[in-house]
């Protein structure tokens, strides 16, 4: 972890989606509220005590249990001592001073190899969401990665779904709503409702999210009321008035604006007395919008009063970016047109940023993901190598063995000497295309296809011609598999792998790049060329037999033409991007990469 700052230095404050995950980092999974303690008592029970109200008191109480505590550490078991160690961070980061939070957590993940497993999973999920809120995105996926990892080993389920929670929210906030979802229900079948009441709302309350991002309104509103009344069982007000804010939301768009504004209003009373700044100011933005509807002026101009001091500081841009808009809208209906402007321009702007940095977040996660797998793929060449040195000193020996024997036994000798050197050549030749080609599609393997994509793209950039790079991928494979197997599903990546080298032709690169991701690199062919030979590629591309039985399959692109690109990394990275742009647009469609603005002002498609 390295460019660790001290702890006295300035401090970041959190965006909503990671507050509410560092929030449920600050729980405890126990539900019984054991009496007050007077300083006398044991430490172990006054420190199971204060994990217990960590997320029911005020964070000034809680800051003075802990100083009250750390004058008694010296009673501290290692674990123990480890134990208040998170209770300190996680306070911190409740507080927002991301750096001591930081601080502590290095120190405790420097001697990792001291901590019973489930702390040390703890600490690695809080160490993770911190430093992503901290923009270190490549230390925070590092731990990410460790921390999936350990949970398969660690024996409590409570902390597996804690990992799983905080991989939901990842996800979620980079737009990949059907990998939240999916780690959510992890989450709630690790645990059930009465066994962890907090970890159950959290998940059902990022569970609803994912459901109402995806475009099913009825499943998020479900789960949001499912998740208010977990979390009041759980005294949790972080999650359950996250879930009416988020449930007030679909309310309205429903066409229920009674309802929606009971629902924020409940979520103002729980949140005044927490002071967690990120969340009031969204129920407040979100009632003063809604109070608008109906000409609230004057209630809606109370509600974004306290807001500008809020919007001021630093923060989660989307929410600020959103909350600026309601004040612009309350400036226009008052005819102020300087405050219109000034407040959509800054608007604007949180946005772009925003989206710059869910652009860097994911860029991130995809190389940290890449790393892994040209990890496991170096390893299976490494092997093959080791198969082709073998027949190399096979051919050695019987070398020397032939010019161990004269006359006929040397004659003989050759003989075998030449059947042996044609089977090693054939060998060779096998093992070298084992090791650059997909078993199952015949396509180049991820580490030959960006070989090869490599070569041309810096021939492209040294000749000046043009050089595109499209990534694809199946879309909803895995219902593919789901519903009729995975031999059928290996049936149709083949079928893929033909079209594509059908409708590409030779002089393309085509390489399978992991699961059912392809890529095509094309030399000397422009962006609209591109797109009409992956148009020919959509055509053809459920032709069928009449007796053929596999399923019909679509497939979303992403396009990027070399600009002024340095690496082909970043080529990729665009190209990846558009690909989750025709996803989040409903698939089956080709996103093209129109301008890169270099000045660092983002991506448009």
């Amino acid at each position: 972890m390295n460019g660790i700052l001290d702890p006295i230095q300035g401090e970041t404050h959190v965006p909503m989606t990671s507050l509410r995950l560092l929030m449920m980092l600050t729980t405890t999974l126990l539900t019984a509220a054991w009496p007050l303690q007077s300083p006398g008592q044991d430490f172990s029970i006054r420190l199971e005590r204060l994990e217990q109200l960590a997320s029911s008191d005020s964070q000034a109480a809680i800051l003075q249990r802990i100083e009250n505590l750390q004058a008694s550490l010296d009673e501290a078991t290692p674990r123990e001592h480890a134990r208040f160690t998170l209770l300190k961070a996680r306070a911190a980061a409740r507080e927002m001073r991301m750096e001591s939070a930081i601080a502590l957590l290095k120190k405790l993940l420097d001697r990792r190899n001291e901590l019973d497993r489930d702390l040390e999973l703890s600490a690695l999920n809080l160490a993770t969401n911190v430093l992503v809120v901290n923009d270190r995105f490549e230390t925070g996926f590092d731990y990410f990665r460790q921390a999936l990892e350990l949970a398969d080993v660690v024996d409590a389920p409570e902390m597996r779904a804690q990992t799983f929670i905080v991989a939901a929210g990842f996800h979620s906030r980079i737009g990949e709503h059907g990998i939240a979802l999916e780690y959510a229900n992890q989450a709630m079948q690790e645990v059930e409702r009465g066994s962890a009441p907090r970890v159950h709302c959290a998940a059902l309350e990022l569970r609803a999210r994912a459901e109402q991002a995806l475009n099913r309104p009825d499943e998020a509103i479900a789960d949001f009321r499912k998740a208010i009344g977990v979390c009041e069982s759980a005294s949790d007000k972080v999650f359950s008035s996250a879930a009416r804010i988020g449930l007030a939301q679909i309310l309205r768009v429903r066409g229920k604006p009674a309802e929606a504004e009971l629902s924020l209003r409940e979520a103002l009373d729980q949140l005044s007395s927490r002071g967690i700044s990120e969340l009031e100011l969204e129920a407040r933005y979100r009632l003063a919008d809604l109070l608008l509807d109906r000409d609230g002026r004057v209630e809606a101009r109370s509600l974004l009063a306290p807001t500008m001091e809020w919007i001021d500081s630093p923060g989660g841009r989307a929410i600020r970016a959103e909350a600026l808009r309601v004040h612009a809208r309350l400036a226009s209906l008052e005819s102020d047109r300087e405050a219109v402007y000034r407040h959509t321009r800054r608007a604007v702007e949180l946005d772009r940023r925003h989206a710059q940095r869910i652009r860097q977040m994911r860029f991130t996660l995809l190389m940290s993901a890449h790393d892994d797998s040209a990890r496991a793929r170096e390893l299976e060449l490494l092997r093959s190598r080791n198969a082709l040195a073998e027949l190399d000193r096979e051919g050695r020996r019987q070398e020397e063995l032939a010019l161990t024997y004269g006359g006929f036994g040397a004659a003989i000798a050759g003989l075998l000497l030449i059947t042996l050197l044609i089977k090693a050549a054939h060998d060779r030749a096998q093992f070298q295309k084992l090791s650059q080609h997909d078993g199952l599609t015949g396509l180049l393997n991820h580490t030959r296809f960006f070989e090869l994509a490599q070569q041309s793209f810096q021939r492209a950039r040294q000749n000046a011609i043009p050089f595109s790079l499209i990534v694809a991928d199946i879309d909803l494979f895995k219902q593919v598999n789901d519903e009729y197997g995975h031999l059928v599903g290996d049936s149709v990546l083949a079928r893929v792998g033909a079209r594509l080298r059908s409708a590409f032709g030779s002089d393309a690169i085509i390489g399978r790049l992991g699961g059912e991701e392809f890529g095509v690199a094309l030399l000397d062919c422009d962006i609209d060329s591109a797109v009409a030979r992956i148009e020919h590629l959509r055509a053809t591309l459920n032709r069928q037999r009449a007796d053929d039985e596999e399923p019909a399959v679509t497939m979303s692109f992403g396009v990027a033409e070399l600009a002024r690109e340095p690496t082909l990394d970043v080529l990729y990275a665009h190209a990846d991007q558009a690909l989750y742009d025709a996803k989040d647009a409903g698939r089956n469609r080709v996103v093209t990469v129109a301008r890169i603005d270099l000045s660092g002002a983002g991506m448009l498609t």
